[in-house]
């Protein structure tokens, strides 16, 4: 770092004094001898040929308020006097006022010694000019005129040529100013051979050219780097110095823009030739802050409001005025300057040793500012080394984004070695854990092989199945092991393909009878479509095994009902052999990714399993053995993967029968055992392995079960074969349905007692606990579980639900022996009174006091559901008794429309009626009304029973909404409710105002069936 700052000091040394020399040569020329004196130059003794051109200073006719042309001069009318080239007009002409404005007529004869074709080049003409050179007019720039309303401005430089032969040349510009700058010849024009004054203008032009086409073309290539690099501000900034500077250099010295847009006027140039440079220091001040990632200072951000104040005024105010705010721009200049390398050093403190070629650029920025105010102030010729400095400048930055470029490019080059090193680590950490698991998982395969062939000491028929699945799930960690071993081989080049005569049929049969095994979907059928007769194929036969599983349980992944189909067909000397399928399909988009590494479908990924290899392999293996494989979709009508082997030419004519039938993909286990058990359970699990474990489980505490493989077949047997089971065991994340959204649907149909709900997770994230919780499930338990303590939370679950069914039952069994002696005394002696007076009223009330006793006597527990019907014919004999013992003191009010109907719990609503009558219209002595209304609202029934009696007071009321009321009529209904439905009664009462209960039941009970 030190060598390289000494490095960037000697470099600014060196520019430092290179810069002092040149512009001390440039403001100090030689000094040339021949100058004019009285009008005439005497160039006689000036070597045109060898030391070129020649600077017409000196003492040059003046002929003050006239535009005189060369017959003037020839008729000798005319009176002048000598002034000074160059020179302005300011303060120094009598009929001008102190701006400098007017008109008037230089005239030159400079004497040659030879005849030639002389050539004379001005740039400096103040406002406007027409030139004759030995009477021949040669024209000028602008339109000269005696007043202003003629007058037009322009700066254009000015190149003529004449044929001198006479040895002398005669030189008269007119020349006007009556606005914008003051008038006059403020630099010598040059005179010299045509050829010699032509070089000069045209390599003036050219580095004029040079400057221009560099700046520009680094713009435009700075913007295309923004548009590759959007989050890099400094790259814009630095495009739009470099495209202001360059358009600056475009318009000034010799104007190359007037050759492309001529009509161009004075007025648009001059705010130009102001308002680039601000823009220049404004955006190379605002990339060198951006780059330095410095913040705004408060330097800085007067700076920039200064700036648009500047800008504003420039734009606004008219062109006779801009001059008087040159140095305004100059001290914006130095004040951006300033900022730029008070960031500098402020980012340097900070550490950042990248600013070394920034300041550079603020280096030659400045000299390049110097010396366009130095010509300007001094109406000097631009030097031609001038080009060096710009070019300089963008060369600076151009090596500070290249030495960005090689930082990234090492950084990126680090990246990609540790991404490699990391990649060939994974690489060794898979191949190494696959062969650390392949060896266990061997063993359990052959082990449970070796268990399933003893005729020796044969398993028993449940030990035998369990035993058959466990060789099957190792067989396929087995398989997916051997995957990641095949990737490996194939990238290192390592796996032997052993090319032999194949029966495709054979090797079909075979995978087909391992995946008929396999957990599938039941909704989805393997289908064999091969031809009865098929030619051998020359391949390796494990592999093409191994092609056919990968996309035979790929399509069986991604199927969710329908067919999976394979079929074949010559195509040439190959087999193109097709897995069709009727799943989702794949976007159009996806198929070109499907057989890259670890890739799978973004629209059905999330539905299947594994690691995304199974495509890739097949694919990799498919090229290896002279095939390929293509894949076709459509969405919503299914997929097709169609690989190709060549044809075993020898064995052509030997076919391979393939009339195999087609094979059934459903599990092979029993789903359900409805043999006579104390507790019967439904299993709801899409994973035919975690199923069976459940199933085993279940069987073995002795329960019968009924086991499905999606939430959709779970409802299902709820809602259509009534089945009634008393737990259920149900896995949270499932396809389809979920396992929430089954247990919601649960929930509206039966109460948190009623069925009991273990949930299954593999998460055993917080926010599934609560989730199921939240959707009603009583407990739940994380995949992989411990059967010891699966057995203890089912055996909980249920225990807890025959605890509540038992403490139903006691207060049921309670509320039919509620039938107090008081109340059938007083029926009894009722009936005595009647059969002395009336024998028909004495009939109907005995059928009352039946019906009431039957429907009191004769509950069933089991029988959850009564209709409302019979509901309200326990009420009307109930309250015909009441009446004979009340009489007028009770009067009773029934709304409710003969279309009603609903299910409810039995005894629900006769202890609600009975509690009216005796706790609340029986206390009062002038009784009371009873109203009983039902009808449908809300999806569902609504029933209320309201009196005018007694009331309830406001701490008795308060028990019995928390369940904590003594008794066993309206308490225990609002239990009841809360088990079966989720919510109580709605109870609304105060002493002295009567009470209103209201009985809400849910659309799912409220129906006929």
């Amino acid at each position: 770092m030190i060598r390289k700052n000494a490095l960037l000091l000697g470099m600014i040394g060196l520019f430092v004094i290179v810069t002092i020399v040149n512009v001390f040569q440039w403001l100090s020329p030689a000094t040339q001898s021949e100058k004019a004196s009285g009008g005439l130059l005497d160039a006689t003794h000036w070597d045109f040929a060898k030391r070129g051109v020649l600077s017409l200073r000196g003492e040059w006719e003046f002929y003050e308020g006239e535009l005189l042309r060369p017959e003037d001069f020839r008729a000798g009318r005319v009176e002048g006097r000598f002034v000074q080239v160059p020179g302005g007009w300011k303060n120094k002409l009598a009929s001008a006022n102190k701006k400098g404005y007017g008109a008037g007529t230089y005239r030159l004869l400079v004497r040659t010694d030879e005849a030639a074709l002389y050539s004379m080049r001005a740039k400096k003409i103040r406002m406007s000019s027409h030139v004759f050179m030995n009477g021949v007019d040669m024209g000028g720039n602008g339109s000269p005129s005696l007043s202003a309303d003629g007058f037009e401005a322009s700066n254009a430089p000015f190149f003529g040529t004449v044929l001198a032969e006479s040895g002398t040349v005669e030189i008269i510009i007119q020349i006007a100013s009556f606005d914008y700058l003051e008038g006059g010849l403020v630099q010598p024009p040059e005179f010299g051979l045509a050829d010699d004054a032509m070089k000069r203008r045209d390599d003036s032009r050219l580095a004029d050219m040079i400057q221009t086409t560099i700046l520009l073309a680094f713009g435009l290539y700075y913007a295309g780097m923004f548009r590759q690099w959007r989050r890099e501000p400094h790259l814009m900034h630095f495009c739009l110095f470099c495209l202001s500077l360059g358009l600056f250099f475009s318009i000034d010295n010799e104007i190359l823009a007037l050759d492309f847009l001529p009509g161009l006027t004075f007025p648009w140039l001059q705010k130009m030739l102001f308002l680039l440079p601000l823009f220049s220091f404004y955006f190379f001040t605002y990339y060198v802050y951006r780059y330095l990632k410095e913040r705004d200072n408060v330097v800085f951000t007067w700076l920039r409001r200064v700036s648009y104040a500047y800008l504003a005024t420039i734009v606004l105010l008219p062109n006779r005025y801009l001059v008087s705010f040159l140095d305004v721009g100059i001290a914006i200049g130095a004040a951006a300057f300033g900022a730029m390398l008070y960031a500098v050093f402020r980012s340097r403190s900070r550490g950042n040793h990248s600013s070394h070629y920034i300041t550079l650029g603020i280096f030659f920025l400045f000299v390049s500012w110097l010396y366009a105010h130095l010509r300007y102030q001094l109406a000097l010729d631009n030097p031609y080394y001038m080009v060096v400095t710009p070019a300089l400048l963008v060369l600076s930055q151009a090596l500070l984004m290249s030495d960005e470029l090689q930082l990234s490019y090492r950084r990126s080059e680090r990246l990609s070695q540790r991404l490699l090193h990391y990649d060939r680590q994974k690489d060794e950490f898979l191949v190494k854990t696959s062969h650390e698991l392949r060896t266990p998982l061997h063993g359990i395969v052959n082990l449970s092989q070796a268990l399933l062939d003893n005729r020796t000491s044969p398993l028993q028929a449940e030990h035998r199945d369990n035993v058959h699945m466990l060789h099957l799930l190792g067989r396929r960690l087995a398989g997916l092991v051997h995957d990641i071993l095949d990737l490996n081989r194939i990238r290192h080049g390592q796996l032997l393909i052993r090319t032999t005569s194949v029966n495709l049929g054979q090797s079909v049969r075979f995978v087909m009878e391992t995946l008929s095994i396999s957990p599938v979907n039941k909704e989805v059928r393997l289908v064999n479509a091969l031809p009865a007769k098929l030619p051998l194929l020359l391949a390796d036969e494990n592999r093409v095994k191994q092609i056919l599983y990968n996309l035979l349980e790929n399509g069986l992944k991604f199927t969710k009902q329908g067919t999976v189909t394979l079929s074949a067909e010559r195509r040439g000397d190959e087999l193109a052999i097709s897995v069709t399928d009727t799943g989702r399909g794949i976007p159009a988009h996806e198929i070109a990714g499907l057989f890259q590494t670890f890739v799978q479908s973004e629209e059905i990924g999330h539905a299947g399993e594994g690691l995304g290899l199974g495509l890739s392999i097949a694919k990799q293996l498919a090229e290896l053995q002279g095939g390929r494989l293509e894949a076709e979709s459509t969405v919503g009508v299914g997929s097709r993967f169609t690989f190709t082997l060549p044809i075993d030419p020898a064995s052509e004519e030997a076919a391979a029968a393939a009339a195999d039938e087609e094979l059934s993909s459903s599990l092979a286990v029993p789903m359900q055992d409805n043999q006579p058990a104390e507790f019967h359970l439904l299993i709801v699990d899409d994973e035919p392995s975690n199923l069976k474990v459940l199933i085993d489980e279940v069987s073995s505490m002795g329960y019968g079960y009924t086991a499905v493989g999606s939430g959709e077949e779970a409802l299902e047997a709820l809602r259509r074969h009534k089945m009634k089971p008393d737990l259920l065991l149900l896995d949270l994340m499932m396809p389809g349905i979920s396992g929430l959204d089954v247990c919601r649907e649960i929930r509206l149909l039966q109460g948190l007692a009623e069925l009991p709900i273990l949930m299954m997770t593999a998460s055993g994230q917080t926010g599934d606990i609560v989730a199921s919780f939240a959707a009603g499930a009583n407990d739940i338990v994380q995949k992989p579980f411990e059967l010891a303590e699966l057995r203890a939370r089912v055996q909980s679950l249920l225990a807890m639900k025959s605890s509540s069914e038992r403490a139903v039952r006691r207060e049921m069994d309670l509320l039919q022996a509620q039938i107090t002696p008081h109340f059938l005394y007083n029926s009894m002696n009722a009936l005595v009174g009647l059969s002395y007076k009336n024998v028909e009223k004495l009939r109907e009330t005995i059928h009352h006091l039946s019906t009431y006793l039957r429907a009191k006597f004769t509950f069933v527990f089991s029988e959850e559901l009564v209709p409302f019907e019979r509901e309200m014919e326990l009420v009307k004999a109930y309250l015909a008794i009441e009446q004979l013992r009340f009489g007028s003191r009770l009067a009773v009010e029934i709304d409710i429309k003969a279309d009603f109907r609903c299910m409810l719990p039995p005894l629900t609503l006769q202890p609600i009626v009975e509690n009216a009558v005796r706790h609340g219209i029986g206390p009062k002595a002038s009784g009371g009304t009873l109203r009983i209304a039902a009808r449908r609202r809300d999806g569902g029934a609504e029933i209320t029973v309201e009196d005018d009696g007694v009331g309830i007071g406001e701490e008795l009321l308060r028990m019995l909404k928390e369940g904590r009321a003594a008794g066993v009529g309206v308490g225990n209904v609002n239990r009841r409710l809360q088990l079966v439905y989720g919510g109580g009664l709605d109870i609304r009462s105060g002493d002295g105002t009567g009470t209103l209960i209201k009985l809400q039941i849910p659309e799912a009970r409220s129906s006929n069936g």
